[in-house]
C-alpha cells in the first residue's frame, strides 16, 4: 500500500510505502502532523496515524539539501495582543460604560442613552482590531439601551422627567 505526501501547498509526493516513508521521517521531510493520501482510495489521513511509521519524540533535523514536505501551521497573534497591554483599555472602558449607564439612565433624562452609545462606538473599535470580547461589550451597552428604554417608559427613576 502507498500514500502521498500532501505538500503545503497542495503537491503531491509519492506514491511511497511504509519504508520509504519512514526514510522520509528520519530525514526530516515528513512530521507527525503531515497529511497523507491514500494510494488506493484517496482518502487524507495525518502521518501519525498511518501504522507502521516510526516517530520520534524529537523531530529529525532535516537532511542537508532536503526540504520538509509540510511544516507546523505558525501561529498568529492577534491584532489586540500585539501591541502589549494597553490594547485592553478600549474593551474595559466599554464595559465600564455599560455598567454605568443604567446608574446614569436613573438619574438623568439622556445620560444612560449617551453614555451606552459611546460604550457601543468604543466596543466597536475593539471588535474591529480583534479584540474577542468586543461583540460582548456591544450586546451589554445595547441590554443598557434597553434599560434606558425601559425607564423612559414606565417613569422609573428621578431622571425620567423631560419637562
Amino acid at each position: 500500500m502507498g500514500y502521498y505526501v500532501i505538500g503545503e501547498q497542495g503537491q503531491k509526493y509519492g506514491p511511497a510505502d511504509v519504508n520509504t516513508l519512514n526514510q522520509w521521517i528520519a530525514e526530516g521531510r515528513i512530521v507527525s502532523h503531515s497529511m497523507l493520501e491514500d494510494e488506493t482510495s484517496g482518502g487524507q489521513i495525518v502521518a501519525s496515524s498511518v501504522r507502521g511509521l516510526q516517530f520520534s519524540a524529537a523531530p529529525p533535523p532535516v537532511a542537508s539539501g532536503a526540504q520538509p514536505y509540510r511544516q507546523a501551521p505558525q501561529y498568529q497573534v492577534p491584532a489586540y495582543q500585539q501591541s502589549g497591554s494597553g490594547d485592553n483599555g478600549p474593551i474595559i472602558l466599554a464595559f465600564a460604560l455599560a455598567v454605568v449607564s443604567p446608574v446614569l439612565s436613573l438619574l438623568l433624562p439622556f445620560g444612560g442613552l449617551m453614555t451606552a452609545l459611546w460604550g457601543i462606538r468604543t466596543a466597536a473599535k475593539a471588535k474591529e482590531r480583534g479584540h474577542p470580547l468586543g461583540i460582548l461589550a456591544i450586546v451589554a451597552c445595547g441590554i443598557a439601551i434597553a434599560f434606558w428604554l425601559f425607564t423612559r417608559a414606565t417613569g422609573f427613576g428621578v431622571g425620567t422627567s423631560l419637562r
